[in-house]
């Protein structure tokens, strides 16, 4: 017996890999693209294109969900509860940010801050111009100041 017919013989005897279909839609939040794409998204609202991971991890809590969106607007307006924001540092942040360094979107400073590159900000100002993608994450980031500051955000995470 030859290779080729010892290694057809081997595949003709192993188990047959099953797929099945599920109706459980994987969340958008746990996807790659809508992780990348927000996360340029937010970074474009940032002061020089750019912040802390801390601060980052504040507005990777905000945009989430609904409720964390109208908490994080309401602070902003100036209606602060303390009890109710509780800002969660989640350890998927990082790899997004490791994944957006590896494709070039993203690049780390000395300081650790994470910037936008030009391929970052192109890919943000195309989903901009499309108003199918996002919406409701676009909405919430259009209703935020215009240039955030570290300082505005570092008041979330310290207590007083």
């Amino acid at each position: 017996m030859n290779e080729i017919e010892a290694l057809e013989e081997m595949f003709a005897s192993a188990p047959k890999a099953v797929f099945n279909r599920r109706n459980d839609a994987i969340p958008g939040d746990l996807r790659i693209t809508w992780r990348l794409s927000v996360l340029c998204l937010v970074l474009q609202r940032f002061r020089g294109n750019k912040s802390a991971l801390e601060h980052l991890h504040t507005m990777w809590w905000a945009v989430r969900s609904d409720e964390t969106r109208r908490l994080f607007l309401r602070w902003l307006d100036g209606d602060k509860r303390p009890d109710e924001i509780i800002v969660r540092f989640d350890p998927s942040l990082a790899v997004t940010v490791d994944l957006a360094l590896g494709s070039g979107l993203v690049s780390r400073m000395g300081t650790g801050a994470v910037a936008l590159l030009p391929t970052g900000l192109a890919l943000a100002g195309e989903l901009w111009s499309d108003s199918n993608v996002l919406v409701e994450e676009k909405a919430f980031i259009s209703k935020l100041p215009r240039r955030l500051t570290q300082s505005a955000l570092k008041e979330l995470t310290q207590w007083n």
